[in-house]
């Protein structure tokens, strides 16, 4: 059985159970349920550690492969930046400013990805913390998970 595109990013060794569509559909799924938990989302993305976009929500016609790779770097500096502040592992990253605010947090799956979520001025920044936290662990709960046994057919 050949590995799938998906399963190579999060570095698993076995191909997920039902391929590349259901690892597809999991993140378009937790992404859609986000977008209808938090008000005024405009943006959500999940990217690899080298940038590439694996799901995305966006409004407005934003390129989603320039975004990863500048999401995920975004955040891999600040969280260098806490360590060597001497703090704690940092747990997200954000930006704010007069026309809505974004924060990134790390999904730590096979291999750890990086999720986006940006929204406009009126949602309040806590909500969207709130909101991009629990996709993120959702995300990563799902997708760290080991592959069932597969069964025998008689």
């Amino acid at each position: 059985m050949q590995r799938t595109t998906i399963d190579m990013l999060l570095g698993r060794l076995e191909p997920a159970p039902h391929g590349e569509g259901a690892a597809t559909a999991l993140l378009d799924a937790e992404l859609q349920r986000c977008w209808q938990r938090v008000p005024g989302l405009r943006a959500l993305c999940v990217s690899t550690a080298d940038g590439r976009a694996l799901a995305e929500r966006i409004d407005g016609g934003i390129d989603a492969r320039r975004i990863a790779a500048m999401a995920n770097s975004f955040l891999t500096l600040g969280e260098t930046l806490a360590g060597e502040m001497e703090l704690s592992q940092a747990d997200y990253a954000t930006v704010c400013t007069a026309r809505g605010n974004l924060v990134l947090f790390r999904v730590h799956a096979g291999k750890p990805l990086t999720l986006l979520a940006m929204a406009g001025p009126d949602t309040l920044l806590a909500a969207l913390l709130v909101g991009a936290r629990e996709c993120a662990a959702r995300l990563g709960a799902a997708l760290a998970a080991p592959a069932p046994p597969a069964t025998v057919q008689p």
